[in-house]
């Protein structure tokens, strides 16, 4: 896992592994689709217009000898108290898709988000079992990635889950 804290206009990172790393850099890249609320969006966008936050997800995966995927998930601090991932964890779960860490919670990292700031995480991760045609996991994928834990201040927020499928560009839409 890969975090990207963007305090205005600078950026850090830290590094921690989520998933088996190693995309492929040779193979075109294909977008995820977030399908919460009747959308099909490459970019989505979780808002909590009470508490003032907003969680935007955006992902992809590509096809070579395994499956890679890469998930970037941003969350974005638009109120007065700090918003909080100290006890925060998320869990991705796919359905055809062997992940060395599906269906796990894992913590996210001990970050406090100011108000006014955002701070992004990067998960990549990689199928753990090569099979004769890695197309066929594509077909039929879904991943479910749940964020769970989340505090705005002292209060506890509620978990945000999100489904994933994927274009597959061997179908048409």
């Amino acid at each position: 896992m890969r975090f990207r804290r963007k305090k205005l206009r600078q950026a850090g990172a830290v590094c921690v592994a989520f998933l088996l790393f190693g995309l492929s850099g040779c193979s075109p890249s294909y977008p995820y689709l977030v399908t919460n609320e009747g959308c099909n969006c490459q970019t989505y966008t979780y808002r909590d217009d009470v508490k003032k936050f907003n969680v935007i997800v955006r992902s992809s995966y590509k096809v070579g000898e395994r499956i890679s995927s890469h998930v970037e998930i941003t969350f974005q601090n638009r109120g007065r108290d700090t918003l909080d991932l100290g006890q925060a964890y998320v869990r991705g779960t796919s359905e055809n898709v062997r992940y060395q860490y599906s269906g796990k919670s894992l913590p996210l990292p001990f970050v406090r988000i100011a108000p006014g700031e955002e701070y992004t995480v990067t998960i990549d991760g990689s199928d753990t079992e090569v099979v004769e045609d890695p197309w066929r996991k594509i077909a039929g994928e879904r991943v479910v990635i749940e964020i769970m834990k989340l505090r705005m201040g002292k209060a506890l927020l509620s978990n945000i889950v999100l489904t994933l499928v994927p274009v597959n560009p061997k179908f048409p839409s």
